[in-house]
């Protein structure tokens, strides 16, 4: 009986030991899947981003620059090696550009039934046309008024969208100029105000689909480390991409004069205020303004930018974005000779475009609410907005 005794036990101490160990190999999975699924998220936000970098970068013969979305991947997760990704054209019609990432990763507790590296493998698409069906104009409400124009020069590329189903979300009044390729109304009524509305063209669709936020998986830009405490300008100077903390004042001095934005991301605590006769220019550069600060053209003021074509080394979200506020409403005025190249992004407030009989903007924009005042034209390039991202 003593023998029998101990052997029961013996067997009570090798299951409770077999439930220890199982425990512990549930938990060690646990863990490492979970670190998987957090890897995996980040990888995909890297390849998000370097579609959007490498759409970017298709010339009219549609050649892609690899190096360009691989900087991107990186940019957006350091972990990412160079070699990993790859950037191919899917679609030669539309530019449609696909991004594949194979990922190595280290497990630390699946290793001891298997290899500890993991392959991670995500994609993404994105595309330097937007097609017909997808307004260059987006906005959740959409007011045009007396004077405004908006017009696309291939007479298909791109048009208007209005995203909210009220009716009153839509306005359009008379003696405004409309000559686009789509013009669309998620909701089921607008506010007419246009007479025989003889001059819109086409009349907008009701009832369309909503158009959606093309740069909503794009993860800001971190405050640069160059700082320039620059508040106040009178002459022609040149400025450099960096952190500027505060609210810059470009006065009109004693006559006209140029600033000139070197490219790169400018990142701006406070807003900036341009006076009559003050011209700014630059190519390749973004205007990041985190907390909504106002941007204050004179009517009579020059605003000659145009985005980045390719990611940014701090930014590899800015790639053919030219101004990113994430939070406040938005007013850019300028003269008839003033001229943006790439996207404009208000998602969370209003974007009022005032200015003179010919400025023009290229490329995508999109805001809660838009608004075109009095002698602007909207002018859509011959080869469509850029940079949306598909998948």
């Amino acid at each position: 009986m003593k023998i029998l005794s101990d052997e029961q036990g013996q067997t009570t101490t090798l299951v409770a030991c077999f439930m220890a160990f199982l425990f512990l190999g549930l938990s060690a999975l646990a863990i490492d899947v979970g670190m998987l699924y957090r890897e995996k998220r980040m990888v995909q936000a890297a390849a998000d981003a370097a579609a959007i970098a490498a759409s970017a970068q298709y010339s009219s013969a549609r050649t892609a620059v690899t190096t360009s979305a691989q900087a991107a991947a990186q940019q957006q997760a350091g972990g990412v090696l160079a070699s990993e990704v790859t950037a191919s054209l899917v679609n030669s019609s539309t530019a449609d550009v696909k991004v594949v990432i194979s990922h190595a990763t280290n497990t630390f507790f699946l290793g001891a039934f298997r290899s500890s590296m993991s392959t991670i493998n995500v994609s993404a698409m994105a595309e330097v046309a937007i097609p017909p069906p997808t307004a260059g104009l987006n906005g959740n409400t959409v007011t045009l008024n007396s004077g405004a124009s908006v017009t696309d020069a291939a007479g298909s590329n791109c048009g208007i969208n209005d995203n909210d189903t009220d009716g009153s979300a839509l306005n359009l009044n008379s003696g405004v100029t409309v000559n686009v390729g789509s013009f669309t109304d998620h909701g089921t009524a607008e506010n007419k105000n246009c007479g025989s509305c003889t001059t819109y063209n086409p009349m907008p669709t009701t009832g369309a689909a909503t158009v959606p936020d093309p740069f909503a998986s794009l993860t800001a830009p971190a405050q640069p480390t160059t700082s320039y405490p620059t508040s106040t300008l009178s002459a022609n100077t040149t400025l450099n991409p960096g952190y500027y903390p505060n609210t810059i004042n470009f006065n009109s001095g004693s006559g006209a004069y140029t600033v000139t934005l070197n490219p790169g991301l400018y990142y701006f605590g406070g807003g900036f205020n341009a006076d009559s006769n003050v011209t700014i220019q630059g190519t390749g550069v973004t205007l990041f303004f985190p907390s909504g600060a106002a941007v204050n053209m004179n009517t009579s003021a020059t605003f000659n930018l145009s985005a980045p074509t390719s990611a940014l080394d701090n930014c590899a979200s800015c790639a053919g974005m030219l101004i990113w506020q994430p939070a406040g409403s938005l007013t850019l005025d300028a003269s008839s000779s003033s001229s943006w190249g790439g996207a404009v992004y208000v998602p969370n407030g209003t974007l009022t475009l005032n200015g003179g009989a010919t400025a023009t903007a290229y490329g995508m924009i999109f805001a809660n609410s838009i608004m075109l005042n009095s002698a602007i034209t909207l002018s859509c390039p011959s080869n469509g907005g850029k940079l949306r991202l598909v998948q």
